[in-house]
């Protein structure tokens, strides 16, 4: 019997807020513990690769979290994983764009 809370998450269980397509793999990315649900948040690694485009795969998108360039609220995240939620503020750093989550 399996202890402690779950680690994965399938495609088809995501909040349809992600807009995550069927066909792209069985799996995706559960976001750690944080200030937000996860029925409300979006990982910083999916909005990076899916939404923005910066990443082709998530070990680009920890390298560059790792890189420290990815500020939630004006503060550093190297968590690709993070939640980020209604409002936050995501803060690039080399390119100087900054974006606000806010859902359809």
């Amino acid at each position: 019997m399996p202890r402690g809370p779950k680690k994965h998450l399938k495609r088809l269980a995501a909040p349809s807020s992600w807009m995550l397509d069927k066909l792209g793999g069985v799996f995706t990315i559960k976001p750690s513990s944080g200030p937000h649900k996860q029925g409300e948040s979006l990982p910083i690694a999916l909005f990076l690769r899916n939404r923005l485009k910066y990443a082709l795969c998530m070990k680009e998108v920890e390298t560059i979290c790792k890189q420290r360039l990815i500020k939630i609220d004006g503060k550093l995240r190297t968590d690709p994983r993070f939640p980020t939620g209604f409002m936050d503020v995501i803060q690039v750093e080399k390119t100087g764009e900054n974006f606000r989550i806010i859902y359809d």
